[in-house]
C-alpha cells in the first residue's frame, strides 16, 4: 500500500475529526489540535480551510512525512497496515489533486460529539468519558482538570452554530464516522440523521460507529434511509477481564445486544459488522481466548488496533521483562490463528520498538497507573489479570 500510493495521506484534503472538547484534528491518530479552532465559535469549514491544514497538506505534497502523523508512521515501520493507508485504500475512488493546499471538498466527517459516555474504560480518561471525567472530581474536587473537560464535553448540546454548518454541507457528505464518548448515547447524532434522511441526502451517505456494546437505541428505522451502516464493536477482551479494563460494562449484555443488532440485518437493514480490539499491555497476552471467543460472535470482520496514549497501556512502552514472554505467547497465536498471521506478525514488530527505548522500561508507570485507578473502584487487576500482574510485579490486593 505505501508503495501503491507513495507518502500521500488523502484525509488532510477531505477530512476532520471533531474531538470530545469541542476541537478539530485532521484525523483520529493525529497529534495535536488545529490552532485556534473551537466548535463552539468557529465552523468545521473554516478549519478545513486553515493555515495548520494548508502547511499540513503542502507537507504531503513534497513526500514529507509530517511530525503530527507520528503514529501512523510507526504503525507502517512495524509492518501494520495504518490508517492512512485504510484511508487510502477505502477512498481510492475519490479523484483528488495533492497540489491543491486548500484541499477538496469536506466529505468525510469524523465526529466524536461530546464525552458523554456510561463506561470508565481503562485505556481511556475523562476527556473522552464523563463517567471517568465524575470519577476523577469525586476522587480530586471540582479544581481537577476533569471538571473542565466535563464542562467542555458539552459542546454538542450548545453549539447551534455547528449543526447548522454540519446541515448546510449535507449535500457534500459521502461519510459519517460516529465514535465516543459512546455515540448511541448522543441524541444529536440521532437528530442529524434524521436530518438527513428528510432532506434525500442519506442515500449517498455510509456510517461508521464505533460503540462499546451496552447500549441498544429505539431510533434505529433512520438507518434504512443510508447507503449503508457499519457497527464496530470495541471489544478488548472477554468475560471478567472485559468487564474489568471496560469499567461499567457486563459482558454478557455486550454479547446479547451484538445478537440484537445481528438480526436486524436480517430484517433488511443495510448493515455489516466488525470487532475492533485495541491490543495493549493488559489484553495482549490474552489473544488466544479473545480470538477464540471472536470465531463464535457471528462476526468475521475483526480489526486490529494499537493503543498509543495512554502511553503506559502501549506496547511500543512494554516493559522489558514482559517482551520475551510475548514473543511465545504471540508465536502460539500465530499457529492457533494463522488468518491472523500477518497482523499478529506486525504486533510482534510494534512491541519490539519498546527494547529501542534508551530509557530501560521497569513497567513503574504501568504499576503506578494500576494501583491508582485500582485504589480509587475498589477493585483488583491480579485478580482478573494474574498473569501479567505478575509479569509487570503488581500484587495490589484488597
Amino acid at each position: 500500500m505505501a508503495r501503491e500510493y507513495g507518502g500521500k495521506c488523502i484525509l488532510p484534503w477531505i477530512s476532520l475529526e471533531t474531538t470530545p472538547l469541542g476541537q478539530v484534528r485532521p484525523c483520529c491518530l493525529a497529534v495535536g489540535e488545529v490552532p485556534d479552532i473551537d466548535l463552539n465559535k468557529n465552523t468545521l469549514e473554516e478549519a478545513f480551510r486553515s493555515p495548520y491544514m494548508k502547511s499540513l497538506r503542502k507537507a504531503f505534497s513534497e513526500d514529507k512525512r509530517p511530525g503530527q502523523c507520528q503514529r501512523c508512521w510507526s504503525e507502517e515501520k512495524a509492518g501494520k497496515k495504518s490508517k492512512r493507508e485504510y484511508m487510502l485504500e477505502k477512498f481510492k475512488h475519490v479523484e483528488v489533486d495533492y497540489t491543491n493546499l486548500e484541499g477538496e471538498t469536506l466529505q468525510f466527517l469524523d465526529l466524536k460529539l461530546g464525552n458523554i459516555c456510561n463506561l470508565k474504560c481503562r485505556i481511556c480518561g475523562s476527556w473522552s468519558s464523563s463517567k471517568w471525567a465524575q470519577e476523577e472530581i469525586a476522587q480530586h474536587g471540582k479544581e481537577n482538570i476533569a471538571s473542565q473537560w466535563l464542562k467542555q464535553g458539552q459542546w454538542p448540546r450548545k453549539s447551534k452554530k455547528f449543526w447548522e454548518h454540519v446541515d448546510s454541507i449535507l449535500p457534500d457528505i459521502k461519510y459519517f464516522e460516529f465514535t465516543g464518548g459512546e455515540p448511541f448515547l448522543i441524541k444529536q447524532h440521532f437528530d442529524l440523521l434524521e436530518r438527513a434522511a428528510k432532506s434525500g441526502y442519506a442515500k449517498d451517505i455510509d456510517i461508521h460507529y464505533n460503540t462499546n456494546g451496552t447500549q441498544y437505541p429505539k431510533q434505529l428505522e433512520v438507518w434504512k434511509n443510508f447507503k449503508h451502516v457499519q457497527i464496530a464493536f470495541s471489544i478488548d477482551n472477554v468475560g471478567e477481564r472485559f468487564e474489568y479494563e471496560r469499567d461499567g460494562a457486563k459482558w454478557a449484555t455486550v454479547n446479547r445486544n451484538i445478537k440484537k443488532f445481528l438480526a436486524l440485518k436480517e430484517q433488511g437493514y443495510p448493515l455489516s459488522f466488525q470487532i475492533c480490539v485495541t491490543w495493549n499491555v493488559q489484553n495482549i497476552f490474552y489473544m488466544n481466548d479473545f480470538l477464540t471467543w471472536a470465531k463464535t460472535c457471528g462476526i468475521d470482520d475483526i480489526h486490529f488496533n494499537l493503543m498509543h496514549d495512554p502511553e503506559e497501556f502501549s506496547l511500543s512502552k512494554l516493559p522489558k521483562a514482559m517482551v520475551s514472554p510475548l514473543m511465545l505467547v504471540l508465536q502460539k497465536c500465530q499457529i492457533l490463528h494463522p488468518q491472523y498471521k500477518d497482523r499478529i506478525i506486525s504486533l510482534k514488530e510494534f512491541a519490539m520498538t519498546s527494547l529501542n527505548d534508551d530509557n530501560a522500561n521497569t513497567g513503574e508507570a504501568l504499576r503506578k497507573k494500576l494501583d491508582q485507578t485500582d485504589i480509587q473502584r475498589g477493585v483488583v487487576f491480579a485478580e482478573t489479570h494474574p498473569e501479567v500482574a505478575k509479569m509487570v510485579g503488581y500484587e495490589q490486593t484488597r
